[in-house]
């Protein structure tokens, strides 16, 4: 009898056995399933998501102006005057404040070690959305202040965060530009890019008046808890960037069969390793850089961002730290103002897009860069004594300028710069201006503290060192102004017939 139930027992057991092999089989298999769908509808999403038709370009512009809209908020709430908050929180210094929030300039530096990958690719969706995700750090380094550590650690924290999210975004700017260029027509780009500026604009504005709000009610009382919010709106804003890119479609085709459709997976790995036994891998970057700089329009495009970056980087990065320190402007006026001002902003740039559409990108954007002169002129004269009707006059003029200032910048680009050379052009103007953007920071920080340790006064009235910043920054703005009208608008432009076209 107990050799009968020890032979049950036995058989019991290997028949158990037997039924968790099978069913960790079944596990394993339909997983496997899982991650196949999952690469396949990757696949679909990244790689085949081309536009069929101009109902399909129409949506991906719609998309990308939520995306960018997304994108420009969380570039204003990870900087600027909550950024500088954040930081004189920590006890880092004026000057620093400003070196630091250049690091965006400098990080554009990346670009350049990626050109030969960059120019490898052949697809760029992927490479946008992965480089958008890494926008989450901005959300991390508002909750830097709650670790029980010291001031100087927090700092370092906060630099290195910021730094290593600036860099995933510059690397996938070049090609985002290069990306919404083609699904846009060469006729209609001062149209769109203007109307979707507009929109950014009011959501931008808009996030900015309630996060003004939301830190001035929680500087007195627990400006930690400002912090948290404004650190969770970064990260639902990063969600709607990726979501917004990954639905947008990308008119690039890969690699082609004999029957022209486009191939992919094993076929298009295939195809890839032809193609780099059957050529050279390209030009390295240095030949890469000597090829663009012989070209006339290159050389044009490059020295008036190069004179642009000069005027905007000696300055502007360090009057954010002026107006809470010196000036004492609350930040929910500073909001209010910057609201109002926007909602101005909103109604004039579909008209400086449709100005530009007629009479040329260089034309309207020689304008707007006067009133962005302008715009530094009046905050060089501003001081504690009339900093409230400065701030507004300066604030009309800079939302006049920033209706077309970047719109403008990057439509010239996209008129000097061969079609088949873009992507990697808008690369090498990105990452040298922004290098050059981050030396001319370091440099106004040293004069910064240079100045404010001179104790400066003309007839026994103060002068402050981010006034002298401003004046000079005007006047490399003038020399931009000359600049575009004698050598930037005498240029012929040849108009590019393939951008947002359906090529299947």
């Amino acid at each position: 009898m107990i050799r009968n139930s020890y032979n049950e027992l036995k058989q019991f057991i290997r028949y158990d056995t037997l039924d968790m092999e099978e069913i960790a089989k079944q596990m394993f298999s339909n997983f496997m399933d899982i991650n196949r769908y999952l690469l396949a509808q990757m696949r679909r999403i990244y790689f085949m998501a081309l536009p069929e038709s101009k109902q399909d370009f129409k949506k991906s512009r719609v998309y990308f102006t939520v995306g960018d809209s997304a994108a420009q908020t969380i570039v204003q709430l990870s900087g600027g005057t909550f950024l500088a908050t954040l930081m004189a929180y920590c006890g880092i210094s004026d000057a620093n404040i400003g070196i630091i929030t250049s690091l965006v300039s400098l990080a554009a530096i990346s670009q350049i070690f990626l050109i030969q990958y960059m120019k490898r690719i052949k697809k760029y969706k992927f490479l946008v959305c992965a480089t958008a995700m890494h926008r989450v750090l901005f959300t991390l380094i508002y909750f830097i202040p709650l670790l029980s550590i010291r001031n100087s650690e927090k700092a370092v924290f906060i630099i290195i965060l910021y730094f290593i999210g600036q860099i995933f975004v510059q690397i996938g700017t070049p090609a985002a530009q290069d990306w919404i260029a083609s699904l846009v027509p060469s006729r209609l780009r001062g149209k769109y890019f203007s109307i979707k500026d507009s929109i950014a604009v009011f959501i931008v504005s808009s996030t900015m008046l309630l996060a003004g709000m939301i830190l001035d009610y929680f500087k007195t009382r627990n400006i930690m808890t400002g912090f948290i919010i404004i650190g969770i709106l970064i990260f639902i804003l990063v969600v709607i960037n990726v979501v917004a890119l990954s639905k947008m479609k990308e008119p690039k085709i890969s690699y082609m069969n004999q029957d022209g459709k486009e191939m992919h997976g094993r076929l298009a790995k295939k195809a890839k390793e032809i193609e780099v036994e059957q050529k050279d891998k390209g030009q390295g970057i240095l030949l890469e850089i000597k090829e663009a700089f012989t070209d006339r329009k290159f050389r044009k495009a490059f020295t008036l961002q190069f004179l642009y970056t000069f005027a905007f980087y000696i300055c502007t990065p360090f009057y954010a730290s002026y107006q809470i320190n010196e000036l004492k402007l609350p930040y929910t006026f500073i909001m209010l103002v910057g609201f109002i001002a926007n909602l101005y902003r909103i109604y004039i740039t579909p008209k400086f897009g449709r100005l530009a559409d007629k009479y040329g990108m260089a034309k309207i954007l020689r304008y707007s860069l006067l009133a962005l002169g302008l715009n530094l002129f009046f905050m060089a004269i501003t001081v504690p004594g009339n900093a409230y009707p400065m701030h507004i006059v300066g604030t009309i003029f800079s939302s006049t300028a920033w209706a077309f200032v970047g719109i403008g910048l990057f439509g010239v680009q996209l008129d000097f710069f061969k079609n088949e050379k873009r992507m990697i052009w808008l690369t090498f103007v990105s990452s040298i201006s922004g290098v050059f953007g981050f030396f001319v920071s370091i440099i106004g920080g040293k004069m910064l503290d240079y100045l404010q340790k001179s104790s400066l006064s003309i007839g026994g009235v103060t002068i402050y060192a981010q006034q002298v910043l401003n004046m000079i920054g005007f006047i490399i703005m003038l020399i931009t102004v000359l600049y575009i009208k004698f050598f930037i608008e005498t240029e012929k432009i040849k108009a590019n017939h393939s951008d947002g076209r359906v090529k299947l």
